[in-house]
Order: C-alpha cells, then structure tokens, then sequence
C-alpha cells in the first residue's frame, strides 16, 4: 500500500486537476480518474489508503452503494466524500456505510484547507491503525528448538561428507552407502517433530514394557 497516495475520484476534471495540483505540492502521490471501474480496481488492491470522492461521481451507481462495495474491498479504506449540498437523508446514508469526512467542494485554489486537513487526519490515523497492528512474534523456544537440531544436521553431516570424500579417493563403495543412510537417518530424526508423527499405540506400549524390563535387569 502506497502510504503518502491519495486517489481524486470526480467528474470535474477542473476540480481534480485544482485538487491533485494543491497535494502534490504537498508532498503526496496522487492519482485521478472519472472512472469508477478504475476506483474499484485500485481499491481492491489495496494501494491508495485514501480516497477524495466526489458526490454523485457515477451516474449507474449512487454514492453510497459506491462506498459500500469499496468498503468491502478495503475495509481500512479512509474515504473523503466531496460535495457542495446534500440532502440530509443521503447524508446519513453514506456515513452509515463508513466514509471518514464530508467535505465541502472548494471553490477555487485557496480554499483547500478543509481537504487537507482532513487528508492529513486520514493518514494519521491509517499510521496509528498500522502501528497497533501487531506483527507475528517468532517465539524464542520454538526458534531455538530448531537451531539446535539444525545444527546438529549440518556439522554430523559436513563430518561424514568429507570421511566419505576421503573414501570415496580410495574406490570405497561402503563408504558412500554409509554416508547416505547417515544423512537419511538425520533427517528423519529430525523431521519427526516437525510434522509431530508418533507411534502407534501398542509400538509405544512394548516400548515402555522393554525399559521396564532392562530397568529390573540393572537391578
């Protein structure tokens, strides 16, 4: 997600040429359309956290069925909702499905200071939504209990690598089938855990039963 990108959606090409002219000054990367086939695929994606709409931007489509599908395309969508007069039930309608601010459209090049503002809360909120977002933690036992055996791996095998280069010189066929059922061996031991495959029962029962045995055997 692109996170100083804003997207100016109007019908008024001199409102979003005004408009996208005043943040680019101001440091945001700004993209405009009249189209909202091309809201919707931006939206989707997720790359514009903040949208400038203007009121009755699609004819086909009002603006609050507009804001409710892009809301279920990105539900952190921040969307400033641009118009000079509405009538109140439309208002309550679109802030029901979720727009950020209403905004009136301003008049000329001057009178952009409600938009910024508002922008600007937009963004900050998006950064303190990120920020609250935790991100997954590694556990430190679980990290290390894959070290450990890992390490082992690596050093038991490098060890038998070169006794097995070191036979291999001298035609030793042995050697090599040695070194494959070591490697294999390691890697089942250490698989196992892994995918967490146990014993049948009854295997694990005899296996009980035979230390038992060489336990009384020691006494």
């Amino acid at each position: 997600m692109d996170e100083r990108g804003i997207m100016i959606a109007d019908r008024d090409a001199d409102f979003r040429s005004q408009v996208a002219e005043h943040f680019r000054k101001a440091g945001y990367r700004v993209e405009t359309t009249d189209s909202a086939v091309h809201v919707l695929c931006n939206i989707l994606e997720k790359q514009t956290p903040v949208l400038l709409l203007g009121n009755d931007f699609d004819q086909k489509i009002s603006s609050a069925d507009l804001i409710h599908l892009l809301k279920k395309c990105n539900r952190h969508l921040h969307v400033i909702l641009v118009s000079d007069e509405m009538p109140l039930a439309q208002a309550r309608q679109v802030r029901q499905e979720g727009i950020f601010y209403h905004a009136l459209k301003p008049a000329d090049a001057m009178d952009n200071e409600e938009l910024g503002l508002a922008v600007e809360c937009a963004f900050n909120k998006e950064r303190d939504r990120s920020a609250a977002t935790p991100e997954p933690a590694v556990k430190e036992g679980g990290l290390l209990s894959w070290l450990a055996p890992l390490a082992v791996l690596v050093c038991g095998t490098s060890l038998v690598a070169l006794a097995t280069a070191a036979s291999m010189e001298q035609g030793s066929s042995m050697a090599i089938w040695l070194f494959l059922a070591f490697c294999a061996l390691l890697l089942v031991t250490q698989l196992l855990p892994v995918f967490r495959i146990t014993l049948p029962a009854p295997m694990r029962k005899l296996g009980a039963e035979r230390k038992q045995e060489a336990k009384v055997e020691k006494k």
